[in-house]
């Protein structure tokens, strides 16, 4: 029997609706191991995890992307308080970018979600903190971080050690991408490391991503990073 594992995305004001939209797709595409017609055309068997998703936010409140009003809001499921008053505990933790300041709640929230994390028994690897460049760096310290170019000499705090040229970076059960195509690529990735490389291969050529490594990363030199 698959296992479910239980997602957070932690949507704010000024939410980069393509940061995490396109990613959310790609990972749900593994519940399509439950439909017989679609798993045997695609080649996705033996698929050992189903996925399910909540939105949280600060409120209930349809929640105004970076674009504002005359682009698409979003309606989130569940508020931060309302999940750490319950003790949820979630399996994966998808944080797209927001607003330049963090939310406390958001905050507050990775906070109690953490040490399930840093306590992970040998084999818990579906465990994780997905996110896209300044989604989350503001929360955690002493963490390898790859992060959107243009940010990285605003960002904060100072300990955090910068990967400068990557397309995703990986610290323990923490991924983080650079910027918006990128995260296609980290979450393929992360697939990859639940269940296997056909799988991964499959919804890559299903979404017409292009294969990319870690260090396929042009973008640092057009900075003026490397």
């Amino acid at each position: 029997m698959p296992e479910t594992l239980n997602v957070a995305v932690c949507i704010c004001t000024g939410v980069t609706l393509s940061d995490f939209i396109p990613n959310i797709e790609i990972l749900a595409e593994l519940n399509d191991a439950d439909d017989p017609v679609f798993s045997k055309l695609q080649g996705i068997v033996d698929v050992p995890f189903r996925v399910k998703f909540e939105y949280l936010s600060p409120t209930l409140d349809p929640v105004v992307s970076l674009r504002g009003k005359c682009a698409p809001t979003f309606n989130p499921t569940t508020t931060y308080a309302a999940a750490k008053a319950s003790g949820t505990q979630y399996d994966i933790i998808f944080v797209p970018a927001g607003e330049p300041s963090v939310p406390e709640d958001l905050i507050a929230f990775i906070c109690t979600q953490r040490p399930r994390f840093a306590l992970r028994q040998e084999g818990d690897d579906e465990q994780g903190i997905l996110s896209h460049y300044r989604g989350v760096f503001s929360s955690v310290q002493g963490i390898k971080f790859d992060l959107t170019h243009g940010f990285i000499e605003a960002a904060t705090p100072k300990d955090i050690k910068w990967v400068t040229k990557a397309r995703w970076a990986v610290d323990g059960n923490i991924w983080t991408s650079s910027g918006v195509a990128a995260g296609y690529d980290m979450v393929l990735a992360f697939i990859e490391h639940l269940v296997g490389p056909p799988t991964a291969r499959v919804l890559r050529d299903a979404a017409e991503i292009r294969d990319a490594t870690q260090e396929d990363d042009p973008f640092a030199e057009f900075h003026g990073l490397v």
